[in-house]
């Protein structure tokens, strides 16, 4: 009964830290599904999966109360994620997945960095083909012009987060919501984007994960529960939070991601 209790309590806590900055929480529900509930690092990835589905439809049903969501932007970034995911899974039983997440440690690190230094510069706005103009509009609000978004800029982006997310077990919010950012898309509908978008993301990663039999349902359950009212409170707190402030949040939790990634996966073959 504790252990559930606990369950409830940490996943609640991350659900918050996830809905807050766009991400899908993966990166820290895998450290604590293996590190405080002892499971397995495949389990714990497909119970991250499934996990992260409460996390971001919780997210994304209230961030679209608050007309935060863009669809199109969404929708044009789940498309390549999606096979990029399955390739990324598929990857890692060719080559040595210690490389390719060694690779992906240094690009966070860099795009925190990006987070962090105002004038410091990673991720590049991809433009080239068909674009559009996007007006970001909050009810009860004026009207936010955004920049004209390149299709090419999505579909490039959608395919390195579904890359990560496949070789990692993550969402890919840490791609997609500096990726939106660097296309002119204010803070706050780039989080709330993200985490709409995660959904598939992480609905296909875990349905990879049900057909391998990989997920500990009980603590789906209840990490799931935690998570989606974790969810509810980050989409409450965040509109309060300076853009600033997540900025900072942000890059910290990037640079943790990194050192927890490195540390697991890289150093733990040595």
């Amino acid at each position: 009964m504790i252990e559930y209790v606990s369950a409830l309590l940490i996943s609640s806590i991350i659900g918050i830290i996830a809905a807050i900055i766009g991400l899908g929480g993966g990166f820290l529900f895998v450290p604590a599904l293996t590190l405080v509930f002892g499971l397995d690092p495949r389990m714990a990835i497909g119970t991250s999966l499934a996990t992260m589905v409460f996390t971001a439809v919780s997210a994304s049903f209230f961030y679209r109360k608050q007309g935060l969501i863009l669809y199109k932007v969404a929708g044009v970034l789940m498309i390549p994620a999606i096979p990029a995911s399955m390739a990324g899974s598929y990857i890692t039983t060719l080559i040595d997945a210690r490389i390719i997440v060694l690779i992906f440690c240094l690009m966070l690190m860099l795009i925190s960095l990006e987070m962090l230094l105002p004038r410091f510069r990673f991720l590049k706005d991809v433009r080239f083909g068909p674009s559009f103009v996007l007006t970001a509009c909050i009810p009860n609000q004026c009207c936010q012009p955004v920049n004209r978004v390149w299709y090419s800029h999505l579909i490039v982006w959608g395919v390195m987060g579904g890359l990560l997310s496949g070789v990692t077990g993550t969402s890919g919010g840490a791609v997609f919501v500096p990726a939106l950012l660097t296309a002119g898309i204010p803070l706050h509908y780039a989080v709330a984007t993200s985490m709409f978008a995660i959904i598939v993301v992480a609905i296909t990663g875990a349905s990879v994960s049900i057909a391998y039999n990989q997920i500990a349902w009980p603590l789906v359950a209840f990490f799931g529960a935690g998570a989606a009212a974790g969810a509810y409170i980050g989409t409450r707190i965040a509109p309060a939070i300076t853009e600033s402030r997540i900025r900072m949040i942000f890059g910290i939790f990037l640079l943790c991601i990194a050192a927890i990634m490195f540390q697991q996966e890289v150093l733990a073959g040595f």
